[in-house]
């Protein structure tokens, strides 16, 4: 149990990390200040977290219990301003965010685990708390959220949450978690790489119907 704890604390390191990069990179292409690049990096890696744990009646919001995820996050946005002008930065962003969605998916299916949760709790859990930074980021930043617009995203989220109920029982938690952690990280950026997107239903307008 003492493996799995801190292999969870790493997890929501990594994932922190990402997300904040991300965040950060967004508040820049929107010509945000300080305050706002700094804020959204927050927003962007503790949101999901955070409405996890509510949802999960965790009490007060482990990214509230330590100061390791702010120093984490301010770690991250500063990164990103330094470096802003590096032409590889879309690249990179993208792969950050994969990591960020992999790692956060796995993070919260271990705690499901632990907390007992049927599946259908497991699956909401685990993917709220990958997308729901992301979510929250967009609305702020007046634009459509990423996980309803182009590629795979929160689906990727889903089905590695899925693969991990149907494999930890066989593989136990840890090896799963690695699993999952590679699977959803490939398929996300497989998904961005070939352009795959869900299918989506376009409305007839009148003139077409005539």
């Amino acid at each position: 149990m003492e493996k799995i704890m801190g292999v969870l604390t790493v997890l929501e390191s990594i994932g922190v990390f990402a997300f904040a990069m991300s965040g950060a990179y967004v508040a820049i292409q929107k010509n945000m200040d300080l305050f706002g690049i700094y804020t959204l990096a927050i927003i962007t890696a503790m949101g999901g977290g955070i409405t996890r744990d509510v949802v999960m009646s965790r009490g007060v919001p482990v990214f509230f219990s330590s100061y390791r995820s702010f120093f984490i996050i301010l770690i991250a946005a500063t990164l990103v301003i330094f470096l802003k002008n590096y032409h590889k930065w879309t690249f990179i962003i993208t792969i950050m965010d994969a990591i960020g969605l992999a790692v956060f998916t796995v993070d919260t299916c271990m705690k499901a685990i632990a907390s007992h949760y049927n599946l259908l709790a497991f699956v909401f859990v685990a993917v709220i708390t990958a997308v729901g930074g992301g979510v929250i980021r967009d609305v702020l930043c007046s634009r459509v959220p990423t996980i309803f617009r182009k590629e795979i995203y929160a689906t990727a989220s889903l089905t590695g949450a899925l693969l991990f109920w149907a494999l930890y029982r066989f593989a136990g938690q840890l090896v799963t978690g690695y699993i999952c952690i590679a699977f959803v990280i490939i398929f996300r950026l497989a998904s961005v790489y070939f352009s795959f997107n869900l299918p989506k239903i376009k409305q007839i307008s009148h003139r077409e119907e005539h």
